[in-house]
C-alpha cells in the first residue's frame, strides 16, 4: 500500500510517523525503515531514538537513499562495485573526450579545458538523476534549432563515450540509485512485512522515484510525507511536492497497489522542533 501524508510545515507529519514507529518498537515489530535526505540522517536518527528509546535500533533504522543503496548492495552481493571518486570521474571524462575526438561539433576542444569538463560532468550527473539516456537526447535534438541540436548531439556522444570508459574502470556514483532500483527486489530485508517511511523531501528525482516504485513492487508498505496542502492543490508554492505525489500515485497504479492520501492532524503542539530536525 502507498500512503501519502500531506500537510503544511509544522502540521505534525514527522511526529505522526515517529509515533507509529514507536508503537511498532513497543510491540517488537521489526522491518521499519525511515528514509530521509542525506544531510538530515543523523538528526533524524537521534530524534527517532529519543522518541522510541534504546531498543529502537533492534526494530527500526534510519537511512538516506545512499545508505539504502549500500545496505541493499551488501545484502545482494553488490558490495564489490567500485565507485569512482571525483578525480577518477575527471580522468574518465578526459578519456571519453579524447575518444569522441573530432566527432564533436561544439565541445571538440573540451579535452584541453578542465573547467568545461567539470561542467560536462555536472550535465551527465543531471542526466543520470533524471534517467535521461543519450537516445532521448538525440530524439530531442532532432526537434531543436541548429545550435542547440549540435550541443545536445555532442552531449549524447560524450555520454556514450563516458559510459564506455566506465565499463573498464569503475562505476559513476551518479548511477548508484539506478543500480539500487535494479537490485532492490533481490534483497531479503524488504518484504511484505516491511514498512518504509519517507520524510524530509521537497520532491524526488526520477532515479529516487524509481527506487520508491521498486520498494512498492517488493510488497513493502510505503508512507511518504509531503509538505503540501493536498495532492490536488493548485497553489504554486506546493507544485513540486504535489507533482512528486502525483508521480508516486501513478507508479502505484501501474503496480496495482492501493493508495491513500491522509492529511496530517495539524496539531502543532505535537510537531517536532524544527531546530532539532528538518522542518516538518
Amino acid at each position: 500500500m502507498l500512503r501519502v501524508i500531506t500537510g503544511k510545515a509544522g502540521s505534525g507529519k514527522t511526529a505522526a510517523i515517529n509515533r507509529e514507529i514507536r508503537q511498532a518498537v513497543e510491540q517488537r515489530l521489526g522491518g521499519r525503515l525511515l528514509i530521509v535526505p542525506e544531510q538530515y540522517s543523523h538528526e533524524a536518527e537521534r530524534e527517532l531514538c529519543r522518541t522510541c528509546g534504546d531498543t529502537m535500533s533492534l526494530y527500526a533504522e534510519v537511512l538516506s537513499f545512499t545508505g539504502l543503496a549500500r545496505k541493499v548492495a551488501a545484502d545482494t552481493g553488490g558490495i564489490a562495485v567500485q565507485f569512482l571518486d571525483k578525480g577518477g570521474k575527471a580522468l574518465c571524462m578526459a578519456q571519453a573526450l579524447k575518444q569522441a575526438g573530432q566527432k564533436l561539433a561544439v565541445f571538440n576542444n573540451a579535452a584541453s579545458r578542465p573547467e568545461l569538463q567539470s561542467v560536462l560532468l555536472k550535465a551527465l550527473e543531471g542526466m543520470k538523476a533524471s534517467c535521461i539516456s543519450s537516445g532521448s537526447l538525440l530524439s530531442v535534438a532532432d526537434t531543436c534549432g541548429d545550435v542547440l541540436k549540435r550541443k545536445l548531439t555532442d552531449l549524447a556522444m560524450i555520454s556514450d563515450a563516458y559510459d564506455a570508459v566506465l565499463e573498464n574502470t569503475g562505476t559513476d556514483p551518479s548511477d548508484r540509485l539506478s543500480l539500487l532500483a535494479a537490485q532492490i527486489h533481490e534483497c531479503t530485508f524488504l518484504t511484505g512485512k516491511s514498512v518504509v517511511y519517507v520524510d524530509g523531501f521537497t520532491d524526488f528525482t526520477t532515479a529516487e522515484l524509481a527506487v520508491l516504485k521498486a520498494i512498492m513492487a517488493c510488497g513493502a508498505d510505503l508512507t511518504v510525507c509531503l509538505t503540501t496542502e493536498g495532492l490536488r492543490s493548485r497553489n504554486e508554492v506546493f507544485s513540486l511536492p504535489g507533482s512528486s505525489g502525483g508521480k508516486l500515485l501513478e507508479a502505484a497504479a501501474e503496480l496495482g497497489i492501493e493508495t491513500k492520501e491522509e492529511p496530517a492532524e495539524d496539531n502543532p503542539e505535537e510537531s517536532l522542533n524544527p531546530l532539532r530536525i528538518f522542518a516538518d
